[in-house]
């Protein structure tokens, strides 16, 4: 997936390598990654896989009926629409009889396992009151609700037949059931599904049934008539007072774990990936519709799938019955979602076949999926109701290869937010502080090392002079002072490599932590967006929203250049344009980014500053001693 990480990622590598390339550094490319192997089609390769398998079918099969359900017209639709309510420790949950669905879903604020309370309506929450109780919470099914139905057709599967049905609705508040039952139109099934929620959990369990009411063997889901079934669409929060930008888009995701291989692509858009496109554009159309993407996998199946906004996901995970691939919308502005295949569902008559899911529904942290009752921890109880239930769960998440460190670093947040001050814009400050000493005997021999590079700075100036006109002598004889001085020129970055896997973690960590969602310090109203602190004017045939001032990143890069100024060298005169590069590229790096993360490394900026000023003071003292005794 082409996400922020990843471009985060190449734009600090690209800085790095110009930095080290000042100082005759380069990096070697990183190999290829290896994903396992997993069928993919497209809507037009499968209609032609379809015909093929018709073709070639047993003669048995044609005993099979497999004629598809018969349709509901729009106009049908019935308007004795029942509605029923249930809430939890976690979650308001809205269901609908017309479908048998989840009309809404909304999340609340809740204690966690550690005893402290999850704020999740943190950004415009919506009052809900139920039973004359109000509550505080954000609606996350972007008010399109949850489907979880039946659809043969891949052009209407965001619109399933089953949608214009109206169900029986059944509601035991005792055990937190609801439950539905409708009949298809040509009277030939009976769907049934059951939403069972448990009241300190952040998951509940869905069972789906298929009743064939003929007197004959039916499949309901073969190859020549292959069923979707819609779980989650896109997920929210999402802007409501205006339209979604690039930016917005970035952070809303689809994920799926198909073949013991988790994939993961932006949500709203194309899931082709960036070099077929590339391909695509110098070599023409690949050929075949890619309206969808249909990935299958005959041997594991779908392990779990689901959708993700920055803050939360939404994940399905088939307890039996594993499907056999996923479907990709990749209509522009699609909100399909999660949408499974099944291919063999087979039904005699009178046969029940049952689908059962566990379903995640919260933040995107490992705390959210803890189990607060053992009892119901399929690792910790046989008998729990989510017995089956993915042991690589966590992986939807998409936190990237740096979620170790990010989690401790949230961890440490935390703390230093109950223990210190509750405002999260000093807790950054007192981790950088933490980090800073952590870190200090790596900082002090990068100013130690920028220290020798000072002194150095005369007879690198001669040298510059003396072989202008020679580059390769020039190189050369620096070389020379270097190890005569044993001063080594790349020496004070490695602290700066060192954090690069921290930085990554920080970004992931203040972008997509609910705890710095709408948190303020100082003038800054969100530590998870930047500090914009002036809008110009719209920008006629530029920007229809005007530009926006981010004052921590011009202090951030202020003091980045202030730092490059107090430790530079002589050197030569292209270097030093290279060496003032930097700081615009971190400028270009920063103006989106949290304005936590610019906070942290601004800070990081006045730390340096001032441990370098320590350090040079302390070795003109220690100087002037000597030359005095």
């Amino acid at each position: 997936m082409e996400d922020r990480q990843s471009r985060l990622f190449l734009a600090l590598i690209l800085s790095m390598g110009i930095w080290m390339g000042v100082n005759y550094f380069f990096f070697p490319p990183a190999p290829a990654k290896k994903t396992p192997e997993a069928q993919e089609t497209t809507a037009g390769k499968t209609s032609e896989t379809k015909k093929t398998d018709s073709a070639t079918a047993p003669k048995k099969e044609a005993q099979i009926s497999a004629s598809p359900v018969k349709e509901i017209s729009k106009t049908q639709i019935p308007t004795d629409v029942k509605k029923a309510f249930l809430v939890t420790d976690s979650y308001i949950v809205e269901f609908s009889s017309l479908g048998g669905r989840i009309s809404k879903f909304f999340v609340k604020d809740y204690v966690g396992p550690d005893g402290h309370v999850t704020q999740v309506a943190r950004k415009n929450p919506e009052t809900i009151t139920i039973d004359g109780k109000s509550y505080q919470a954000v609606e996350l099914s972007r008010d399109n609700g949850f489907d979880f139905n039946f659809s043969d057709s891949l052009e209407e599967v965001s619109d399933s037949m089953w949608n214009r049905i109206q169900f029986s609705l059944t509601e035991d508040k005792t055990n937190h059931t609801i439950a539905f039952t409708a009949t298809s139109p040509d009277k030939s099934y009976q769907l049934k599904k059951q939403f069972r929620f448990f009241p300190g959990e952040n998951y509940f369990k869905l069972s789906i049934a298929l009743v064939n009411l003929s007197n004959e063997k039916r499949a309901f889901a073969s190859q020549k008539n292959v069923q979707y079934l819609r779980t989650f669409g896109s997920l929210g929060p999402y802007p409501k007072d205006r339209a979604l930008t690039d930016r917005d888009t970035a952070n809303f995701f689809r994920f799926y774990h198909l073949g013991g291989s988790f994939q993961d692509t932006l949500d709203g858009s194309s899931s082709v990936g960036f070099w077929s496109s590339v391909g695509n554009f110098f070599t023409g159309s690949s050929g075949s519709d890619e309206t969808f993407s249909v990935k299958t996998n005959k041997d594991g199946g779908v392990d779990f799938a689901g959708t993700g906004s920055r803050y939360f996901i939404a994940v399905a995970d088939p307890l039996d019955h594993k499907p056999q691939g996923i479907v990709l919308d990749n209509r522009p502005k699609n909100e399909t979602g999660a949408v499974l295949v099944y291919d063999n569902i087979l039904l005699n008559p009178g046969e029940t076949y049952t689908l059962d899911f566990a379903s995640y529904v919260g933040i995107r942290e490992s705390e959210g999926m803890a189990f607060r009752n053992p009892e119901f921890d399929p690792n910790q109880a046989k008998n729990s109701p989510f017995a089956g239930l993915s042991a690589d769960l966590n992986k939807s998440f998409n936190q990237g290869i740096t979620t170790p460190f990010r989690n401790g670093i949230i961890w440490v947040l935390k703390q230093i937010y109950r223990f210190t001050i509750p405002n999260y814009g000093w807790s950054i400050i007192l981790f950088a502080i933490l980090f800073k000493l952590v870190f200090y005997p790596l900082n002090q021999k990068q100013a130690d090392s920028m220290k020798k590079m000072q002194e150095l700075s005369p007879q690198l100036k001669t040298i510059n002079e003396k072989y202008a006109n020679d580059q390769k002598m020039r190189q050369q004889k620096t070389m020379e002072l270097y190890k005569k001085n044993n001063v080594n020129p790349v020496g004070g970055c490695l602290p700066m490599l060192i954090q690069i896997p921290i930085f990554i973690a920080l970004y992931t960590a203040f972008s997509d932590t609910i705890d710095l969602w709408n948190s303020p310090f100082l003038w800054v109203k969100d530590l998870s967006e930047p500090d914009v602190v002036w809008t110009s004017p719209a920008i006629p045939y530029f920007t229809q929203t005007g530009i926006g001032l981010n004052l921590l990143a011009l202090l951030m890069v202020g003091t980045q250049i202030f730092q490059t100024r107090m430790t530079s060298v002589s050197m030569d005169p292209n270097q030093k344009v290279l060496l003032y590069v930097m700081p615009v590229m971190m400028l270009y790096i920063f103006w989106n980014m949290p304005s936590g993360v610019t906070l942290y490394w601004t800070f990081q900026n006045i730390l340096s500053i001032g441990q370098q000023w320590i350090t040079n003071h302390l070795k003109k003292t220690e100087e002037k001693k000597k030359a005095n005794a």
